[in-house]
Order: structure tokens, then sequence, then C-alpha cells
């Protein structure tokens, strides 16, 4: 893996709660043992994850979709968006081991790198600041998901578009308005109306 993805993947580590210089060596060891990246183009379905995928992902470049089959609707739920700069797994597969119900999307061009399960479990063994570093990074983004939830809660359209705007700032930038009314839970007609009514555009 080359320099700038190894400096993007130990910066997310070194951005964590968990993290401490004493877990350096443990970062160096995960920073290593990732794939050489994986380089997709927007609106591409990211087959590396398809089932039984379980290994470990990071975002190095753009941003992904990941979509909920909705077998009641035509359309597909958003179910997460995920900017650069973040981990994440195939939850289906890994934790409930089962054939996913979610996939990934690339919403813009990406480029993604794999840590195979086989080699973070040897991980684990050797360097057992791993599972920290691991627990940690997953919590970051169920805190994400339960603040979008928060979110989803709100009553008002216009409140939901605020909160993107304020607490999202860099998803707002991105997302386009059929992915922004997605990310909120409304029809793309409630998102509409509402920025007609404050005469206020997306940017």
């Amino acid at each position: 893996m080359n320099n700038d993805f190894k400096k993007s993947v130990l910066q997310f580590f070194q951005s964590l709660p968990a993290y401490t210089q004493d877990k350096e060596e443990a970062c160096m060891a995960i920073v290593d043992a990732f794939e050489e990246p994986v380089h997709k183009k927007k609106g591409d379905i990211i087959t590396e994850l398809s089932p039984p995928n379980k290994d470990f992902w990071f975002l190095h470049q753009g941003y992904l979709k990941e979509l909920y089959k909705n077998k009641f609707q035509s359309d597909d739920t958003l179910f997460n968006f995920i900017p650069p700069g973040s981990v994440f797994v195939n939850e289906d597969s890994l934790f409930f081991n089962q054939r996913p119900q979610h996939y990934f999307k690339a919403y813009t061009d990406v480029s993604i790198v794999a840590l195979k399960i086989e080699v973070f479990e040897s991980l684990r063994i050797k360097y057992p600041a791993v599972i920290q570093l691991y627990l940690s990074g997953t919590a970051e983004i169920q805190r994400n998901r339960r603040s979008r939830l928060l979110m989803l809660r709100m009553q008002s359209t216009q409140d939901r578009i605020d909160w993107v705007r304020e607490q999202r700032g860099d998803l707002y930038k991105v997302l386009d308005r059929v992915t922004l009314a997605q990310y909120i839970g409304v029809s793309r007609a409630s998102l509409y109306r509402a920025f007609d009514k404050t005469g206020k555009s997306q940017y």
C-alpha cells in the first residue's frame, strides 16, 4: 500500500479516543496489513463486499452509500452515508453470519482498502491493543448513526435540513437533493417544498 494510503489509515487510528502513544506499534502493524487499494467509479456496486465477506475496509477517498435492500418499496433505503477517512464492514456477514441485507454503492469515485479478517485475527493475538482500536473505531460509526437517528425523530423537514447543514456540514456540501432527502428520511417533494418555503438552495 502506498504512503498516501498508509498516512490516511494511520491518521484515522490516531484520531480515535482509544489511541495512546503505547498503541503506535499496533497501529503501524494494522496499517501495514492493509491490502492494495481498490478503485471504483461513481455508481459502481462494491462487489468486493459481497457475501460472505467479513473483512474490514477503509474508505480513503470519495463517498459511499450503504443501502438496505427494502422488500416493501421499489427503492432501496439509505442506511448510512460514509465519508472519506472511515472504516466500514459488511455487518450482516461479520456480526450475524447472515447473507447481507446491506450493500455499498460508490456515490463518487472511491478508493478503498481491505484488511482481511484472517489477518485481523492474527494481529489481535500478537497485539492485544488492536481490539481496543477496533472497538473505538466501530464506536465512532455507531455514534454517527445514533446522532442521525435523533435527527430522524425531528418532526420538521426544515429542522432536519438545518441539522445536516450545522452538524454534518462535510456531508451537506456533497449531497445532491435526492440523496439528501434519503439521508433525512423525507420524500423529494417534502424536501423541495422546504427549500421553496425558505428560499434557500442546498448550497
